[in-house]
């Protein structure tokens, strides 16, 4: 009986044996897995270790610099957007001014047309009264300016700060050579019933102009349109002066 129990224990040794025979099974990893290191290999991987966390926390702080100079950065983006887009309206501002730019707004329009002559009864200097020149003109744009016009155009000319007007034979001349005829229609942007009452006061050169029989009409507007000035604007002669400080 103990010689069969001795058999079949040493028959199940030798399965088990098989069997980790058949998966490899690594018995020198099981010894290695076991093996105790020394007291240097010990001190060397604390080394590491630390320095591990010393690199990890220079990692953070670079980390938290990097945070910080983004948003700087982005806040000094802002900023720099901020001034930009005001330039930007700056310019637009001065284009309007200097007609520059296209513009629409309320205002009036104000139509001249030369009065009616019989040349063959008229004396000459009823027939030159009759009749709008460059003088009649350059009065008429001044009083539109005085009255508050911030901008005009005479047909589809527009007049710039620097508009100047010339009697070329039955045309008005302007400084860029270009010449408009009558009737006028002469618009301006600004506010229509301050800009209508202006014209129309007594001692004003439109009245002047009534009383000289030539035919005049005003209108009020919600909404003019006017083209931007052909002129180029460019500036050859003029600089700024740094000297003189500004109020």
């Amino acid at each position: 009986m103990i010689k069969k129990n001795s058999s079949f224990f040493v028959f199940i040794a030798a399965i088990i044996v098989g069997i980790l025979i058949s998966v490899n099974f690594d018995f020198e990893r099981i010894k290695s897995s076991y093996t105790q290191i020394s007291s240097a290999e010990y001190q060397k991987a604390i080394e590491e270790r630390n320095n591990l966390y010393k690199d990890i926390g220079n990692i953070k702080e670079d980390n938290i610099e990097m945070k910080l100079t983004i948003n700087r950065y982005m806040r000094e983006d802002e900023q720099n957007e901020k001034i930009l887009e005001d330039m930007k309206n700056q310019i637009g501002d001065y284009q309007l001014f200097t007609g520059m730019s296209a513009v629409e707004g309320p205002g009036i329009i104000l139509k001249i047309n030369d009065g009616y002559t019989n040349y063959n009864e008229d004396m000459e200097e009823d027939i030159n009264s009759k009749l709008l020149h460059d003088s009649d003109m350059a009065l008429v744009l001044n009083e539109l300016r005085n009255a508050g016009a911030e901008a005009i155009s005479v047909n589809n000319h527009r007049v710039i700060p620097w508009s100047g007007v010339i009697c070329n034979w039955a045309f008005i001349g302007f400084e860029d050579g270009s010449m408009e005829y009558a009737p006028f229609n002469i618009y301006a942007i600004g506010d229509p019933e301050k800009l209508k009452a202006a014209l129309m006061e007594d001692g004003s050169h439109i009245k002047q102009l009534m009383i000289r029989k030539l035919n005049i009409e005003i209108e009020t507007r919600n909404k003019i349109t006017m083209p931007a000035t052909s002129s180029n604007g460019i500036i050859q002669f003029m600089e700024r002066n740094e000297n003189i400080k500004e109020n």
